[in-house]
């Protein structure tokens, strides 16, 4: 007749095992963690303050921060404060173990401790390795009047790109384009304002004013002040 209690115990040895080994890894691995929570957490501090830069320049431009950013940035400023408190006190934490050991003393204290210290390390980890490719809104698609192009002159082409690139290269604010009539200075601004839809991240809006020989400032104002109007109007419904 067989053993009715007759189980394996090989499965149970090694949970109670493994579950001593991690509280056990708790204490004797206090030193290290403390260090790697430290380093880690400067890590996260230092992506924290790059992101708040970009979205902050973004903002600028009268775009809306991300939510779902906005939430990380609160949980990175609760788990710096947590991780401030856990450093402050390793000093103390870490005299005690070296003091006592492994004695009853102090080792409830020191597993305690030790185990938040593992555990706010996982979190500043998984933290740390969010990815954020936008902290704002999508920019609104630029407003950009698409004008019919008339017959490409040959050779315009790298006439083209060497206009764009001096356009988008940081610190550029004006660029003039001058020649003798029918040299193709139109067809050349017609071919850059047909660009800007493609170029999303630079720019908002692009306003295209033609100035007839008979200046007059106030009209060519009027139109530049509709056009921005109405993009800050689209701007403030996303809001």
């Amino acid at each position: 007749m067989g053993n009715p209690f007759s189980i394996p115990c090989d499965p149970c040895v090694n949970k109670i095992s493994q579950c001593l080994d991690e509280k056990v890894g708790y204490i004797h691995n206090l030193e290290k963690n403390l260090d790697d929570l430290e380093t880690t957490m400067e890590v996260l501090k230092g992506k924290r303050n790059d992101l708040v830069k970009r979205a902050t320049r973004e903002e600028d431009r009268g775009l809306k921060r991300l939510d779902e950013f906005q939430v990380w940035l609160t949980r990175v400023e609760t788990i710096e404060k947590s991780v401030n408190g856990l450093l402050n006190a390793r000093n103390v934490e870490v005299q005690r173990l070296h003091l006592c050991g492994f004695c009853s003393k102090s080792i409830l204290s020191s597993y305690r401790y030790g185990k938040n210290v593992f555990l706010m390390l996982k979190e500043v980890e998984k933290l740390k390795s969010d990815v954020f490719e936008e902290t704002v809104d999508q920019p609104l698609t630029p407003e950009v009047e698409e004008i019919q192009l008339q017959p490409i002159i040959v050779g315009q082409e790298t006439m083209l790109e060497k206009e764009w690139k001096h356009i988008i290269k940081d610190g550029v604010g004006i660029m003039g384009i001058y020649g003798m009539g029918g040299v193709g200075k139109t067809t050349l601004l017609t071919q850059i304002n047909n660009k800007f839809p493609n170029d999303k991240r630079r720019f908002d809006f692009v306003i295209w004013v033609v100035v007839s020989k008979e200046l007059h400032v106030e009209n060519i104002q009027d139109k530049i002040a509709q056009k921005i109007s109405s993009w800050w109007r689209r701007v403030e419904q996303k809001r």
